[in-house]
């Protein structure tokens, strides 16, 4: 069963963690990110397109209402739930005319109350829109060190997606080194750091024509030019961008650098999966731990997805990894560092010049199960 996505609309930090602690392991709930009370607020809503939005009213501020109001216009289907210090009968009436389904004491956020309002909203809002929702799916793909296979896979995951008639974008984020247009045979003659430094306020229209359209389908938002560009790209961008593609793609493949910094962190708060890609080795398995950690106190240890790649026999078994790390290895790619050698040389990703390699066939067992938890949704 795919879970129900949640956005939360809340402008106090202790509120976020209070309601992320709340929602953290609840079953079938995804706490998809945080939104404010600004311009951007319908943006995130577009891109995305939960099924239920928490809006935190903090004091007697009335504006919460308007937003209601508008989110219920314009997307029938998503559930609203209404976290406020005024429950009061006439804030309730006020409320239920806005569009919402549920109104909660925020002083009732850490009970089991907010996921329950959660379930009963939305399946109230189901009726509502009956119609199935084409929904977007973010995936980053991290590794803890280069050469770990993080842009082989990233690259061939996005041209399989796009194999199967799915609209895939690929977003390069290794803004110092990135080389996804190495790997894909793209001249990159616009690169992100064009995009945020030619338009200050870009649409999802500037986006589309500083990507680079792939022969296999995927539009490629290429890494910077030159290592010095890329302290022009920040988190606030890369936030902006994932949120502006969403309603236009089936999926959006996020090549992620090693290092944890700004923009990093923000494409990870705004993925639906990351893909955290390990090696079979010691120092793999020590720097895979301590990411996960990461994680685990950024909150978003329940996106991860562990992919072995280069698989062989050896020393380490996957249960030796599945033992240090205390999460399952979800997916593995087995070795064959020859040919894809011969892959990148040639810029074709082995999924169209070697289709029926193992390694092909892994991703393949990758597209089918981010497949399934779009529901299975065809081209």
């Amino acid at each position: 069963m795919a879970r129900f996505k949640v956005l939360a609309v809340v402008s106090d930090e202790n509120l976020r963690v209070e309601i992320r602690q709340a929602l953290m392991g609840i079953e079938n709930i995804a706490l998809v990110g945080f939104a404010s009370f600004d311009t951007s607020l319908m943006t995130k809503v577009t891109g995305y397109s939960p099924h239920a939005v928490l809006l935190v009213q903090e004091g007697d501020d009335a504006g919460v209402f308007e937003y209601a109001r508008q989110i219920y216009k314009t997307y029938p289907g998503c559930a609203l739930v209404l976290l406020t210090e005024d429950i009061s009968i006439q804030s309730i009436e006020k409320a239920m005319l806005s569009g919402f389904r549920k109104v909660m004491d925020i002083a009732d956020i850490a009970t089991k109350e907010l996921p329950n309002a959660i379930f009963q909203s939305v399946r109230l809002e189901q009726g509502r829109n009956n119609e199935i929702r084409n929904e977007s799916r973010v995936i980053s793909v991290y590794g803890t060190k280069g050469g770990s296979g993080r842009t082989t896979l990233a690259t061939n995951l996005a041209t399989a997606f796009a194999q199967d008639k799915h609209r895939t974008a690929l977003i390069d984020l290794c803004l110092v080194y990135g080389d996804a247009s190495i790997y894909l045979d793209i001249n990159a003659k616009d690169t992100i750091s064009e995009l945020v430094q030619e338009r200050a306020d870009f649409t999802i229209d500037d986006i589309k024509s500083f990507c680079m359209q792939h022969s296999s389908g995927i539009n490629v938002l290429c890494a910077p030019s030159r290592p010095e560009y890329a302290e022009y790209v920040t988190g606030k961008h890369v936030e902006k961008i994932i949120n502006l593609m969403r309603p236009y793609y089936d999926y959006i493949v996020v090549d992620l650098p090693c290092e944890f910094n700004d923009c990093t962190l923000s494409a990870i708060e705004n993925s639906d999966d990351v893909l955290v890609v390990t090696l079979p080795e010691i120092s793999s398995l020590r720097n895979t731990k301590l990411a996960l950690s990461v994680f685990n106190n950024l909150q978003q240890i329940e996106k991860v997805k562990i992919v072995m790649n280069c698989w062989k026999k050896g020393a380490l078994t996957q249960k030796d990894f599945e033992r240090v790390l205390e999460v399952p290895v979800s997916f593995s790619v087995p070795e064959d560092l020859k040919n894809v050698s011969l892959s990148v040389e040639r810029g074709i990703p082995y999924v169209i010049g070697m289709p029926r390699s193992p390694m092909a066939r892994a991703v393949r067992d990758l597209v089918v199960h981010f497949h399934e938890l779009r529901g299975g949704a065809e081209a």
